[in-house]
C-alpha cells in the first residue's frame, strides 16, 4: 500500500547538497506539512533529521538532538508511520550515505524534489568560505558562534555581523583538501546513486526555482519571508590570489574529468 497524505497525495521531500537553497525551499514544504504530517522546530538542527557529519556550529555539538544514532532515528520514523504520521525533513547526501538502502525504500512513495546548483564553482566556493569561517570561530572558547557567523539573512544586520566576525577573528581563507574530497564525493553520490536509484524524482536546478514556482509546487504562501541569501557578500574577494589560483586549478581538474558530465557549468 502506498504512503499517501490525507488528500491522497504523496508526501513531499527535498534532497540537495548543502548550500543549495534547502532552507528556503524546505520553508514551503515545512508549511505544507503542518496540514498533513509532523514538523520539527524550523531550525536546520532539527529539520536535518539525519545530521551526518555536518552541523558545524559549536553550540550544536552538545545538543541532545544529535545524540541518538541513525538506528534510533530510523526506529522513530518507522514507529510514527504505524500511527499514520510522517515527519518533515530535508536531506543532504552526506547524511544518508550510510543508510541509503533503507532510505530509498522507506521514502519510495514520496514526491521527491532533488535540487542542484548549476553554477558549481560558486557552489564549492560558498561551502569552502563557510568552512573557513566555522573552523576559525569554533576554536574560540566562550562564544556562541551561531550568533556571529550567520550564513543567510534572518535579521537585517546579519551580513554586517559576518563581515565583522571575519575581521575581528582574522579568518584565513584557504583551500582545504579534505573538504574538497567530501564535496566531490557528495556530488558523485547525488548524481551517480541518488538520482539514478530513486524512482522518477523531480530534478531541478536551483537557478530555475522561484518563489512563485515554490508556491505553486506546494500550494502554500508564506506570511513571513524565509531567510534570504546575502546581498553584497562577494566570497571571492576574501581569498588571496595565490590561494584562489590553487582552488581554481584543483577545481578545474575535477570539473573537466567529472562535473561537466553531470550538466554543471563552471561558473
Amino acid at each position: 500500500m502506498k504512503i499517501l497524505d490525507k488528500d491522497g497525495q504523496r508526501y513531499p521531500l527535498l534532497i540537495s547538497m548543502h548550500k543549495s537553497g534547502s532552507t528556503w525551499i524546505n520553508s514551503y514544504i515545512h508549511k505544507k506539512f503542518r496540514k498533513i504530517g509532523l514538523t520539527a522546530p524550523p531550525r536546520n538542527l532539527y529539520n536535518e533529521f539525519f545530521p551526518g557529519r555536518l552541523n558545524r556550529h559549536k553550540e550544536n555539538l552538545n545538543s541532545i538532538f544529535l545524540k541518538p544514532s541513525d538506528k534510533k532515528r530510523i526506529e522513530l520514523l518507522e514507529m510514527l508511520r504505524t500511527f499514520g504520521l510522517e515527519l518533515n525533513q530535508k536531506v543532504h547526501p552526506d547524511e544518508i550515505r550510510d543508510i541509503w538502502p533503507w532510505f530509498k525504500n522507506f521514502f519510495k512513495d514520496y514526491d521527491i524534489l532533488i535540487v542542484k546548483r548549476k553554477n558549481i564553482f560558486t557552489h564549492w566556493l560558498t561551502i569552502l568560505f563557510f568552512v573557513c569561517v566555522y573552523k576559525a570561530t569554533n576554536k574560540i572558547d566562550g562564544i556562541d558562534n551561531s550568533a556571529i557567523t550567520p550564513d543567510k539573512i534572518v535579521r537585517p544586520r546579519d551580513e554586517d555581523v559576518l563581515k565583522s566576525t571575519i575581521q575581528e577573528y582574522n579568518v584565513q581563507f584557504k583551500f582545504d583538501q579534505g573538504e574538497f574530497n567530501d564535496f566531490v564525493s557528495n556530488i558523485r553520490f547525488l548524481n551517480d546513486v541518488i538520482i539514478r536509484e530513486l524512482e522518477q524524482p523531480q530534478v531541478m536546478w536551483l537557478e530555475d526555482i522561484s518563489t512563485k514556482w515554490l508556491e505553486n509546487r506546494y500550494n502554500v504562501i508564506l506570511k513571513t519571508p524565509p531567510p534570504q541569501p546575502f546581498k553584497t557578500l562577494d566570497y571571492k574577494v576574501y581569498f588571496k590570489p595565490e590561494d584562489m589560483k590553487v582552488i581554481q586549478e584543483k577545481f578545474k581538474e575535477r570539473f573537466d574529468a567529472e562535473f561537466q558530465f553531470f550538466g554543471y557549468e563552471y561558473k
